[in-house]
């Protein structure tokens, strides 16, 4: 759990609670690493970005004039996600999907279905259409400041699939390095699809299959 600032929290019978969780929670109303994702598909023009479970359509619509291609999926209605020429909108199980999608992914933000089987399906899918070595992969919820933030309506148990990567619970997630940010609120976790540190030079997948 989230430790960084003691006097913000208390800690009982091994569960985190915020002080100041109200507050936060109207603060972080919605997601809270828009800046960093804006900076990223900005500096590094990304060209396809997909996001599964856009809700509402905060980050998307934010995200969306910013790169070639934006897909938005989702099983809901996506009357609020923004009409431009490059976006897609599919209303669909992101399980089905996976059987159909066969286009390189740059950017990939899981922000679905937040309970861990579902939550790992999805990775376990969609991770094979990253680009290998640049591509960029995020999940949300996976570092919560707030035990209460682990309802199934709230970031449930996401955070238990960012644990299995990066404990390397399958061989395949061998392939992957990944950062967690703790909090400010939800938490984010960045992961990136290369067996190894991205040397100077380095960007194929000369390495994916060994």
């Amino acid at each position: 759990m989230y430790y960084a600032k003691h006097d913000k929290f208390i800690i009982e019978d091994n569960q985190v609670h915020a002080t100041d969780f109200l507050p936060l929670k109207k603060k972080y109303k919605n997601m809270e690493f828009l800046g960093i994702f804006k900076e990223i598909v900005t500096m590094f023009e990304i060209d396809t970005y997909m996001e599964l479970g856009v809700r509402k359509g905060y980050t998307f619509n934010n995200i969306a004039p910013l790169v070639k291609s934006a897909v938005a999926v989702d099983i809901g209605d996506m009357k609020n996600i923004i009409e431009l020429p490059n976006v897609t909108k599919i209303q669909m199980r992101t399980d089905d999907l996976a059987l159909k999608w066969n286009e390189p992914i740059d950017f990939l933000f899981i922000d679905a279905d937040h309970r861990k089987e579902q939550a790992m399906r999805d990775f376990d899918n969609f991770s094979k259409f990253v680009r290998i070595g640049t591509g960029i992969i995020a999940m949300h919820d996976t570092h919560p400041i707030d035990q209460r933030l682990l309802s199934d309506d709230n970031c449930s148990s996401v955070w238990q699939v960012a644990d299995e990567i990066s404990r390397r619970t399958k061989d395949y997630y061998n392939k992957f390095e990944i950062f967690t940010f703790p909090g400010p609120f939800a938490g984010l976790s960045l992961i990136r699809k290369r067996r190894h540190h991205l040397a100077w030079g380095a960007v194929s997948g000369d390495d994916w299959n060994k």
